[in-house]
């Protein structure tokens, strides 16, 4: 079979075939950019969406990025009537613990500020929180708040949903086909080379990840991104588990946990996070996954050990290491780049690229189009 041939002009071109990429193309065709097109060097979400655990809280800092997560849940829902592909949405809500006075001073503080950005929170005993998680030590715990409106999704069928919408109207896709330079005039995108011939464009969306500081310098932009290892271990079924648990987020113990498969998945988020180098990865990272570090994700078992005693039980499946982009301040990078006019960043997601993916796509794309974000989104403005 033939591979279709690149277009020799595009509107706009995303670069990366992550759920930032499918979900930016989704809405510059939506808005109608027949055009658009998406060039992935490898295989559509094989750099670090496929092994995303995928939860979708909505509160966050401001007003607008919750609004950015809410507008996300609201597209998951959508896409399997839309498209006719599952998603795998699944609404089972979120639980947070505190285990000393000043944690749980902060929950119900987030319990007051996601009422306010009307997001349903609500403080609940620990009684209760026991109830909703059967399977957790509750010894130490002082106080919850539970957040039903939370979820979790599929991230790759997610995105196959998303190509689908995208490409129903009009939008292309080129997998396997790398970018090898940007080619700007006068401080402007003007167009691109590929490993399958160059493309005039108007505009770029980078939205490649782990991979964006490198590819930015094809512009001459900085992109403040690094990547770090992120663990979380998967265990065989357990037996008590029966049907889909809430997510679980113990924050004084730096742990997130959740029913994965019939048996448990526990993430974490440790104090020190291990740095690993893009270019160690390298470029053909497909679908891949790091060697697994027991001796560095140790102290988070311990953790975990305690939070969930089943696990002394459980059978281990693997310690999933997959790298994740993060930024210096913890806020992802969404706008036109300072350097370059016409390269827009969508990237440095801080492993919150699948909640926040369906908003930030869209207002990434309304961005392009309309050259602003479509609210007050200062705090992720790469300028």
């Amino acid at each position: 079979m033939t591979e279709p041939q690149l277009p020799s002009h595009s509107s706009v071109v995303v670069i990366g075939g992550g759920i930032m990429g499918c979900s930016t193309l989704y809405h510059l065709a939506k808005e109608g950019v027949k055009d658009a097109i998406l060039l992935e060097r490898n295989k559509l979400t094989s750099g670090t969406t496929w092994h995303s655990a995928a939860q979708v809280r909505a509160l966050r800092s401001s007003q607008n990025l919750t609004d950015l997560i809410r507008y996300s849940v609201s597209l998951y829902k959508s896409l399997e009537e839309e498209t006719g592909q599952l998603t795998g949405w699944i609404n089972k809500g979120s639980l947070s613990i505190a285990t000393n006075q000043e944690r749980l001073t902060f929950i119900k503080r987030q319990e007051s500020l996601a009422k306010l950005f009307g997001v349903k929170a609500e403080s609940i005993s620990v009684g209760e929180a026991r109830e909703r998680w059967p399977l957790m030590n509750t010894e130490d715990v002082i106080g919850a708040v539970w957040s039903p409106d939370d979820g979790r999704v599929g991230p790759s069928d997610l995105c196959a949903a998303l190509v689908k919408g995208a490409k129903s109207r009009g939008a292309k896709i080129f997998e396997d086909t790398g970018v090898t330079a940007i080619l700007t005039k006068d401080g402007k995108i003007y167009g691109l080379e590929t490993t399958r011939g160059d493309i005039k464009c108007d505009a770029i969306a980078l939205c490649t990840g782990l991979w964006s500081q490198n590819n930015a310098k094809l512009a001459q932009v900085e992109a403040p991104v690094w990547a770090c290892e992120h663990f979380y271990l998967l265990t065989e079924p357990v037996d008590a588990i029966q049907g889909n648990l809430p997510t679980l987020s113990d924050h004084d113990n730096h742990l997130y946990c959740r029913d994965e498969s019939g048996g448990l998945l526990v993430g974490c988020f440790e104090p020190f996070g291990k740095a690993i180098d893009p270019d160690r990865i390298g470029e053909n990272f497909e679908f891949q996954l790091l060697p697994e570090d027991w001796d560095h994700f140790e102290p988070m078992m311990m953790n975990a050990l305690h939070r969930l005693p089943c696990l002394e039980d459980a059978g281990v499946k693997m310690l999933l290491n997959g790298p994740e982009s993060f930024t210096s301040d913890g806020s992802f990078m969404l706008g036109e780049s300072a350097e370059t006019k016409g390269l827009f960043l969508g990237c440095g997601m801080n492993s919150v690229g699948v909640a926040t993916g369906g908003g930030a796509g869209m207002a990434l794309a309304h961005c392009i189009i309309h050259g602003h974000t479509p609210m007050d989104l200062h705090e992720v403005d790469p300028k």
